[in-house]
């Protein structure tokens, strides 16, 4: 269950008319925190609470992206946490 600071920080973090769809944690050692996010017909990607970007087609793309731009990144992301 979602507390009310939970809502209220993912409210804060996304943009204006997007819903957050799904979060994860992710990396190497699972400190990368990945949110998807819909506004519309587009899925958007925020990474340790960064907008990566907002043009994917499906949550199985945005998904793709992130896990594409994590392993790229590697150690440096992962520093960031």
């Amino acid at each position: 269950m979602h507390t009310f600071t939970d809502i209220r920080e993912k409210a804060q973090l996304i943009g204006s008319g997007e819903k957050p769809l799904k979060t994860y944690k992710t990396g190497k050692k699972k400190n990368v925190d990945v949110l998807i996010t819909q506004k519309g017909n587009k899925f958007g990607v925020y990474i340790n609470k960064e907008k990566l970007d907002d043009r994917f087609k499906s949550v199985k793309d945005a998904e793709k992206e992130a896990e594409q731009f994590i392993k790229l990144m590697g150690e440096e992301l992962e520093q960031w946490s």
